[in-house]
């Protein structure tokens, strides 16, 4: 006889959910054994091809520069604008949080596109305009190199890299400098004997999980290095699944994709050791007094001109851009003749474009959003109420999921797609690219709902089961209703991540269901520029709406959920109890 018979589907949706997130590893292995795609014939051939490649060690190697360039470049722009918004007098801290949430409207692709369209070294608009002064033919610089996809990369990252590093700048132990300053010590001297030494591991923990998301993200691999052939991983797996002529390789891809999943597994497990290492350095404690802000002083206007450097290059520039391109009939530096060209014939064009994509997108946008949150409920309620061994088991392997890399789960997601195509016919369609964001996104509804869920008390639930509720009516009527702006804020940030994804669409679409993003991926590669631009116009102007949505509707700004907030969400919770136990 079953103890709770009416919970068993928060329990089956969880099993569900650690069964997608299972398939991003089994398939991708199963892939890698397999013999083209039969998956009933198992083989060593495809590793003995990856291996005995001669090119591998250096791929290799431009894959472990490309995730290390990257951190290195998000690290000079994204600590010390943390440090200047956390610990200083900064003025227009405000608005520079704003800017930061809108960056994260304008997907990874987009700025690659509007710098290969200032220094493509043929066409590029800087370098045309650099070669009309008659100074040097030489392209003043070629954007086709490993060096531009790390710092594109980096720029990219450094609101994510502030919103994650901001918390551990903003809730140190004021004494601890404080003691500092009364012994004689200069206060940069503080900052750099004590204060970053404190902030180290969180610090070197932000690094090891952007290390992974730097060689995962294929958009600026995909229109810089596709054209330069700059190899790395991601672009091998891409070409095996890509080919101009004959069959995809799966075998290829997901041999390919095995190594870097241990790439990224060594990465994501070191950032788990230092997340548990950071224990030793906590300072914040019931008595602990944050510090008051370090007042800059003459340094006031350098780091000013510092922020306002990083959204010169990652914001006004790109948007600029793009907006000159869907404006202009051809690729053209500005100009008086160009001036007078001006047309806004492409945004009409590019609404043509756009019906097929576009109702495609929302439907991939709601079913990932429905995915995931469904999912992140259902895994939450177990992990937070559950005494079980499963919740746990189901929390760590959620957790690290983001250790399979976009390429290598796209890669899984295929072969579960074909091996399924009988019975369900999923492959190349745009409800295997849902199914595969959901799972994708489930790390990171999981954690924004486990942090609300944590904060109710069990007294709670136990109050409601004296009252003879039942398990599944407290989880609808006590549980969900209290962390709704969680999930509400998760479902909004899920819809904006799947429309700004690249590397799942790409990867997945068989060129039957196209969706925004790749169809500008696909304008861009054809040469049709102003579309692109125009298109991509069109998708920053949504996704800027959905990001403020989240911000306003949810009261979630730079911090997380602000006590408005948890204020919102604990308004009611005694009535609500009282009729679920009246109701009972």
């Amino acid at each position: 006889m079953r103890k709770f018979p009416a919970i068993w589907w928060v329990y089956g949706l969880a099993l569900i959910a650690l069964a997608s997130v299972l398939i991003s590893l089994v398939g991708n292995v199963l892939a890698s054994v397999s013999f083209e795609a039969d998956l009933g014939v198992f083989t060593a051939r495809n590793y003995e091809r990856l291996f005995g490649d001669s090119k591998l060690p250096a791929v290799f190697g431009r894959t472990l520069v490309q995730g290390a360039g990257t951190v290195l470049v998000m690290l000079a722009f994204g600590v010390p604008i943390t440090w200047l918004i956390a610990r200083t007098d900064l003025p227009w801290k405000g608005t520079l949080m704003t800017l930061l949430t809108a960056k994260l409207a304008i997907p990874g692709f987009i700025t690659a596109m509007a710098y290969v369209w200032l220094f493509n070294p043929s066409s590029g608009m800087v370098n045309r305009m650099f070669g009309a002064t008659g100074l040097d033919s030489t392209p003043i610089a070629n954007v086709y190199g490993l060096d531009w996809i790390c710092f594109l990369q980096g720029m990219v990252l450094v609101p994510a890299c502030v919103f994650m590093l901001l918390p551990a700048f903003q809730n140190m132990d004021a004494t601890l400098e404080e003691a500092a300053w009364v012994s004689g010590i200069s206060r940069a001297r503080t900052v750099r004997r004590i204060v970053m030494p404190l902030l180290a591991p969180g610090t070197v923990a932000a690094m090891l999980f952007f290390f992974v998301v730097a060689i995962d993200v294929f958009d600026f691999v995909g229109l810089i290095g596709m054209p330069g052939r700059v190899e790395v991983l991601s672009l091998w797996i891409y070409d095996a699944t890509h080919p101009v002529t004959g069959v995809p390789d799966y075998g290829f891809a997901g041999a390919a994709g095995m190594l870097m999943f241990a790439l990224s597994g060594c990465a994501i497990a070191l950032y788990i050791r230092f997340l548990r290492e950071s224990q030793r350095y906590a300072v914040l404690r019931g008595k602990a007094r944050l510090s008051e802000p370090m007042r800059l002083g003459r340094w006031k206007w350098p780091a000013i001109l510092f922020v306002a450097l990083w959204l010169f290059l990652a914001f006004v520039i790109p948007v600029v851009t793009l907006i000159w391109v869907s404006l202009v009939p051809f690729l053209q530096p500005p100009s008086a003749k160009a001036l007078a060209a001006l047309t806004p014939k492409s945004y009409g064009f590019a609404l043509t474009y756009m019906a097929t994509p576009l109702t495609n997108t929302l439907l991939v946008m709601a079913g990932a959003v429905i995915l995931a949150v469904t999912w992140s409920a259902s895994v939450s309620w177990i992990v937070t109420r559950s005494r079980s061994q499963f919740g746990r088991w189901v929390d760590a392997i959620v957790f690290l999921s983001p250790a399979v890399p976009s390429m290598v789960a796209a890669v899984a997601f295929q072969m579960m797609g074909m091996a399924v195509h009988k019975w369900l016919p999923l492959y190349g369609s745009i409800w295997l690219i849902a199914l595969a964001m959901g799972t994708r996104m489930l790390a990171f509804g999981t954690r924004t709902v486990n942090a609300a869920a944590l904060q109710i008390h069990q007294e709670l639930d136990e109050a409601a089961y004296a009252s003879g509720v039942s398990r599944l009516v407290t989880f609808r009527r006590v549980f969900l209703p209290i962390v709704s702006p969680a999930l509400f804020y998760a479902a909004l940030m899920v819809g904006m991540l799947a429309a700004r994804e690249l590397t799942l669409p790409l990867m997945i679409n068989t060129g039957y269901a196209p969706l925004v993003s790749t169809l500008i991926f696909d304008l861009q590669t054809n040469g049709d520029f102003a579309s692109a631009a125009a298109v991509g116009i069109y998708m920053i102007a949504i996704l800027l709406a959905l990001v403020f949505a989240a911000r306003r509707l949810t009261g979630v700004g730079e911090h997380g959920v602000t006590q408005a907030a948890d204020r919102r969400a604990r308004f009611g919770r005694r009535k609500r109890i009282a009729a679920v136990g009246a109701e009972a």
